[in-house]
């Protein structure tokens, strides 16, 4: 079983797949998982080794055998009683990390379907094969593409609709620069997830700017969304404001704070690591 709670997962349109060709029973929530769950159990965490960054942490509290696959930079605070640990930060992503272990897993069938999947992450990850992909990515994406991958149905996967797209420009419209190569977004309204991780990619598209900076408000606290060519660090940077994620892709929320503070001490952050 995949545990996620449809509510706020980013991956309906992958998952709408799975239910049309039949096989979104797979899919169950927390409270369907957690009566499942037995000393026989086996929980596999994937692109995170953060406890307070998991989908649902109390199946992760409850299971007696744990196993972690990721890719980001390890954190202080980490699972430390994972009976495997395969953390590869030089590894595009997890995605990536999983298409090369099921090579070696006997009797391990992966369908078309699970195939796009996995190259759907890679293609999130490096950006369509621009960030981070090295020889280890274009074998893993050769290996999806035989076993069925069809690149332009992982692109469907992608696609937006016009009212998204009118949001993504009305947040990229307040953007401001920051030390003449950074973008910054302060929004004082809420905002949606996607539309916002979106909104700091395309920040990078234009002329100049190195790292982007999305910030919106979400109840009483702020999310943030960060994006990099690679040469800033914006994990680093974020994770002075408790968030995490990898060098060109980071996110993070910080709870009882408004947006003009979050902004106050994202700009102290970037002063910090720039001095450093």
């Amino acid at each position: 079983y995949v545990v996620t709670q449809r509510s706020k997962t980013l991956a309906r349109e992958l998952i709408e797949r799975y239910e049309e060709a039949g096989r979104g029973d797979i899919f169950i929530e927390p409270d369907e998982a957690m009566p499942l769950l037995t000393r026989r159990s086996l929980v596999i965490i994937t692109d995170t080794h953060n406890p307070k960054m998991l989908e649902w942490n109390p199946l992760y509290e409850n299971a007696q055998t744990v196993v972690v696959i990721d890719h980001h930079r390890k954190m202080v605070d980490y699972i430390d009683n994972a009976v495997i640990f395969y953390h590869e930060p030089y590894s595009s992503s997890a995605s990536e990390m999983v298409a090369e272990l099921v090579q070696y897993l006997s009797g391990c069938v992966v369908s078309r379907l699970d195939a796009e999947a996995l190259l759907a992450g890679i293609m999130l990850d490096t950006r369509s094969f621009v960030m981070k992909a090295g020889v280890r990515t274009f074998e893993a994406a050769a290996y999806l593409r035989r076993l069925g991958a069809d690149t332009q149905d992982v692109q469907r996967m992608f696609q937006g609709d016009l009212n998204s797209m009118i949001a993504r420009y009305a947040i990229i419209r307040q953007a401001e620069l920051y030390r003449d190569d950074i973008a910054v977004v302060a929004l004082d309204e809420e905002c949606d997830r996607v539309t916002a991780a979106k909104a700091a990619d395309e920040l990078l598209t234009l002329k100049g700017i190195r790292a982007s900076f999305v910030l919106y408000k979400k109840g009483d606290g702020v999310y943030m969304s960060a994006r990099s060519l690679g040469e800033v660090n914006v994990q680093v940077i974020l994770e002075a404001l408790g968030g995490g994620g990898n060098s060109t892709t980071a996110g993070g929320q910080a709870d009882n704070i408004t947006v003009e503070e979050a902004k106050a001490r994202l700009l102290e952050a970037i002063d910090r690591y720039f001095e450093n």
